[in-house]
């Protein structure tokens, strides 16, 4: 008995050839991304070093002790293990100041539901920016009182403060010829970073969009370098 033999299967064809050998490449390629993507992707470890090395420890904030708007006082002992925003204004500052306190204002929205991240306002005019005084200024920009603290004190050791601790310029302009528009105090409009252990570790010009934006950067990065 005679049987049909099997018939052989069509060979390949060139496109087909093609469409495979492509597909495979493709796929290759993605799977090369997938790879080297979680090769490179930074550690926690990683990326406090990155911090460390990129914010340097630039000078530590001497002890200071001041009063709170709230009338409370404020020392370094109720910032340890926070990072915080520091800035110098003054409430009847005819220039930067308002804009200046806006910017932060800002920040604190971006902060709000971290507890680990503390504002704090250094006036630079302590004579008229008595408690009372600083409560309505705050109020003018929903500063939270647990979250954005505005502090005044004796002047010399203030002044000291700023000078020394944050390297900022103030200057007190009153009794001086003052041109139209000039305010009484010549300060600094930048923001001061300081780390959880009272380290300042970098400063950012209030009115650049990208140094404010840099500023919640390096916040993070802060907060990952001290675990917290």
């Amino acid at each position: 008995m005679s049987t049909n033999p099997t018939p052989n299967p069509p060979a390949p064809t060139a496109s087909s050839t093609s469409f495979y050998r492509w597909l495979i490449i493709v796929l290759g390629i993605f799977l090369l991304i997938v790879f080297l993507y979680r090769a490179t992707e930074p550690t926690p470890q990683e990326l406090a070093a990155a911090a460390h090395s990129r914010l340097p420890k630039i000078s530590t904030i001497p002890h200071f002790s001041l009063t709170e708007r709230s009338g409370k006082i404020i020392s370094n002992n109720d910032l340890a293990g926070k990072v915080w925003v520091a800035d110098f204004v003054y409430t009847t500052c005819p220039g930067p100041c308002p804009l200046v306190t806006a910017e932060l204002a800002k920040i604190q929205q971006a902060v709000a539901g971290d507890p680990h991240v503390q504002l704090v306002t250094f006036t630079v005019d302590p004579e008229t920016d008595t408690p009372p005084v600083l409560a309505a200024y705050a109020d003018k920009f929903h500063a939270d009182a647990n979250k954005w603290w505005f502090l005044t004190g004796p002047e010399k050791p203030l002044y000291a403060l700023i000078q020394n601790g944050f390297l900022q310029a103030v200057e007190d302009d009153h009794g001086q010829h003052l041109d139209n528009g000039q305010g009484t105090v010549t300060h600094s409009t930048y923001f001061a970073l300081v780390d959880a252990n009272g380290i300042m570790r970098g400063a950012y010009q209030s009115q650049d969009p990208d140094e404010c934006r840099q500023l919640l950067k390096d916040i993070a990065a802060l907060e990952q370098e001290a675990g917290l």
